[in-house]
């Protein structure tokens, strides 16, 4: 009996642990991915911080980065996703949108001006999506951003390529953050939510 009761004890550990270092391991290698196809329909900057109209610098590298596989004729259009926070005058979507169109011709750039969550956002993209018969995306946003990401956008019906951002960022950092990507991962994975 009591190595019965051991043995479930132990299975009750290692199932969880195990599931945890999968999405770890999911999130660590997609953000050493870098996917440039011969064609798809869009780029997709996934929205961050901006300050009154002015993209952080997170947001202008993944932005920039949009801009790069733009000028390698990846797709024709980009497409800026994020709201706006409660106070904000500017919504991500426009803030990056306006930093983008200083170099790009206003009908190769547009935004999806809603979406307070990675996947509230991929969803409002899905309306602006049918509209323009938009399928296969590449996803730009933060490395450790993107396993969620693509992974949302698959459930989503896209046939989703990903590519990352250049940041810099300390060891201990990335360390925090692939913690909770991780855990942002495996919570969209239980309930349907992130």
């Amino acid at each position: 009996m009591i190595r019965w009761f051991i043995r479930l004890a132990l299975l009750a550990v290692l199932v969880p642990v195990t599931y945890v270092g999968a999405a770890a391991a999911d999130v660590y290698f997609t953000s050493k991915t870098d996917e440039t196809p011969g064609r798809s329909d869009a780029i997709v900057v996934m929205g961050a911080a901006q300050y009154n109209g002015v993209p952080s610098a997170v947001f202008k590298a993944r932005l920039d980065r949009s801009r790069q596989l733009y000028d390698l004729e990846v797709a024709p259009l980009i497409v800026v996703l994020g709201g706006r926070k409660e106070g904000d005058r500017f919504t991500e979507a426009q803030a990056g949108a306006a930093y983008l169109e200083k170099n790009l011709p206003a009908n190769k750039v547009t935004g999806v001006k809603a979406g307070g969550t990675t996947l509230d956002s991929l969803r409002k993209f899905t309306g602006l999506a049918r509209e323009r018969r938009i399928n296969k995306i590449v996803i730009v946003s933060d490395p450790l951003h993107l396993a969620r990401a693509e992974e949302i956008a698959k459930d989503l019906g896209f046939e989703v390529f990903v590519s990352g951002s250049k940041i810099d960022e300390s060891k201990d950092r990335r360390r925090s953050r692939l913690m909770k990507e991780t855990l942002t991962l495996v919570y969209y994975r239980l309930f349907g939510e992130g």
